[in-house]
């Protein structure tokens, strides 16, 4: 058993108390959160089980098929429907992470729970990287077209990597 354990085990058991009724996990992979009993989740995924496999090898045999196929930006659900939406380790990898809690917000209802993870950048392979400005986040959502897809690559690639990208992998 890890050290966390004992927190997660703890934490799993106030999680649940909240996580009721008629909700959504959008990316669970291979790792759903615990909800209650009584609980009804449709799991989201941004692409089908099968390509899930090709994407993440090491856990072929782990990853949960999804219910829905959808983007995390774009939820076929109806507005004010859900009474819990997860989104565990998923915001951080979004182009467009203030879209994402819009829509989530918008399918909540008025008394929705979302529950959100997002790591500790110290201890995740984007150590290195500078967080992104509130004034950046806030400009691209409302002008997505400003997002400058190749020096966000580049930015990603040098930072993880401690290497230049090299011009092939930019192409």
């Amino acid at each position: 058993m890890g050290k966390g354990a004992p927190l997660r085990w703890l934490e799993n058991r106030y999680l649940r108390r909240y996580l009721r009724g008629r909700g959504m996990e959008i990316g669970a992979l291979w790792r759903r959160s615990p909800v209650h009993s009584q609980a009804q989740v449709y799991y989201v995924d941004r692409s089908s089980v099968e390509d899930l496999r090709t994407q993440y090898v090491g856990v072929q045999e782990k990853i949960f098929p999804p219910d829905l196929v959808a983007d995390a930006t774009e939820l076929p659900v109806a507005p004010r429907s859900l009474d819990f939406l997860i989104a565990s380790h998923v915001l951080e990898h979004l182009p467009f992470p203030l879209s994402a809690l819009r829509v989530w917000y918008h399918a909540l209802a008025p008394s929705g729970v979302l529950l959100l993870k997002v790591p500790d950048e110290r201890h995740t392979f984007d150590f290195r990287r500078s967080r992104t400005p509130l004034a950046r986040l806030i400009s691209e959502y409302e002008r997505p077209e400003s997002l400058d897809w190749r020096a966000h690559y580049v930015d990603w690639v040098e930072k993880r990597r401690w290497a230049r990208a090299a011009e092939a992998e930019l192409a």
